[in-house]
């Protein structure tokens, strides 16, 4: 049975999950018992696209008014480092943040995902991170979607690599990874 996190808890937790599985949600209620969220909102406003207002709107209002909120961060190591080690970090999700960086080439894209991970692993905070499982589907037809799945993929892999736990939503079912599962060597 998955249950909040203690009010104590420090480290690194990865959910992913499809599109509308649960995994934001799976994300939000691990955390509904700290002290002090942080939300980290990284999807870039998509003003003309009513469809992801909406969902972006839904997120909104499940989020309770006492957690602060990020959005769209430039940096957000810089904004992470700034968070208080009593506060616990929930972002959602790591696809956008690989939308940020996919106008740059290879040397800077390996650079920030560097840092993001030394950021996610070097700071003594709760950090929840939701990612989109795409990988699962069909083969992105255009280059910059292509890119998009592999650069994806390939940070959520590290990141869970370096998570102490690991979490997967399919269809509102959460399925807890570490218990069912094992890292490939």
């Amino acid at each position: 049975m998955i249950e909040p996190l203690s009010k104590n808890y420090k480290g690194l937790i990865s959910i992913t999950g499809p599109t509308k599985s649960g995994k934001s949600q799976l994300a939000e209620f691990l955390v509904k018992e700290q002290k002090s969220v942080t939300y980290i909102a990284t999807s870039k406003p998509r003003l003309n696209d009513p469809v992801w207002q909406k969902r972006i709107d839904l997120h909104r209002m499940r989020r309770p008014d006492s957690w602060k909120l990020i959005e769209n961060p430039k940096d957000i190591c810089k904004e992470i480092k700034s968070i208080k080690e009593t506060e616990s970090i929930l972002i959602d999700s790591i696809g956008g943040l690989v939308e940020h960086y996919l106008i740059e080439d290879e040397d800077h894209w390996e650079n920030f995902q560097n840092k993001l991970l030394n950021c996610f692993i070097e700071e003594n905070l709760c950090i929840v991170v939701v990612s989109e499982e795409v990988g699962w589907g069909i083969v992105p037809p255009t280059p910059i979607g292509h890119l998009f799945r592999e650069r994806l993929t390939n940070l959520i892999s590290l990141i869970s690599r370096h998570s102490k736990k690991r979490l997967i939503a399919v269809n509102g079912i959460a399925i807890d990874l570490d218990k069912v599962g094992e890292l490939i060597p």
